[in-house]
């Protein structure tokens, strides 16, 4: 069955409009227990060509459940890339980086487990952070869901188009190169499917650069980084997603130390595992992993 929407009588959702100390603006979205202090916070990341507003009814199950999410539109992306007129153009990994830094350290409660969260982008992007970012130590937990390290075989870019996007990187880093997503790849449900087709935040462009630096980091964790993943972990993918590769995600998971890990491989779901028909089952596994870790149960 499809996930409703929570009664708005036990959260409220509030968005805001930030400044970034280097002046862009960034549209924020948060989703607060209404029954006061939370019992772990959340910052997510969400992936590409996307925005905050496609998971309302992913954190609204969160608030639900006493934890607070806080979200927003990357930069390049959605209702920020618009406002910013910079759609497809992130800045960089670093300038991602330093974004997560800011809003962990603006969302933190003393004595309240915070966490990190991201999808397909944003999903490498947090196992990225979990490595090298400036919080990384005081995280008590990082959740990947489907993320992009690397492209199934399928479409992975073959190495002349890798070794020339690299040039291209150099010379034009702000140029937007096509990266088309099949819809049909995110869901098996039509509703899904439909509503993706027709979501006009929606765009299906990245600066080459990002591309580059996207497929260079995937590669990277998995040769050598994965010795920084000592947080708590939680990794989830599809296993026939035709979008970003599962077996990238296992190989990466396998090779983590941390001593608290779980990886949850869905058997024939696609991308988004939180718009399947199981979605239910998944939202209730992030939230029982983040209770467990927050001393808490469902």
């Amino acid at each position: 069955r499809i996930l409703k929407n929570v009664s708005m009588a036990v959260l409220q959702a509030t968005k805001e409009w930030i400044t970034a100390e280097d002046g862009e603006k960034i549209y924020t979205k948060k989703w607060l227990p209404a029954n006061g202090t939370p019992v772990a916070t959340v910052v997510f990341c969400h992936g590409f060509g996307e925005h905050i507003n496609r998971y309302c009814h992913v954190f609204e199950k969160f608030a639900e459940a006493g934890i607070e999410v806080y979200g927003y539109d990357q930069r390049g992306f959605g209702r920020t890339g618009k406002k910013n007129n910079n759609l497809g153009v992130t800045g960089g990994w670093s300038t991602s980086c330093s974004d997560i830094t800011d809003a962990l350290r603006k969302q933190h409660k003393q004595g309240i487990p915070q966490f990190l969260m991201g999808h397909s982008m944003g999903g490498g992007l947090v196992l990225h952070y979990a490595t090298v970012g400036m919080e990384r130590n005081n995280l008590s937990g990082v959740i990947a869901c489907s993320p992009w390290l690397d492209q199934p075989p399928a479409i992975r870019a073959g190495w002349m188009k890798m070794w020339l996007g690299g040039i291209g990187s150099i010379l034009m880093p702000n140029m937007t190169v096509p990266l088309p997503v099949d819809p049909k790849g995110i869901s098996h449900v039509p509703e899904v499917i439909e509503k993706y087709k027709n979501d006009k935040l929606n765009i299906s462009k990245l600066a080459i650069s990002e591309v580059i630096e996207i497929l260079h980091n995937g590669r990277k964790i998995r040769d050598t980084d994965y010795i920084h993943l000592t947080q708590p972990l939680l990794m989830v993918h599809g296993t026939d997603d035709p979008i970003t590769y599962f077996h990238a995600s296992k190989e990466l998971f396998d090779k983590a130390p941390s001593t608290d890990k779980k990886f949850e491989p869905w058997k024939g779901l696609y991308h988004e595992l939180h718009n399947e028909y199981e979605q239910d089952q998944v939202i209730k596994l992030y939230i029982d992993w983040i209770l467990e870790r927050s001393g808490k149960s469902n």
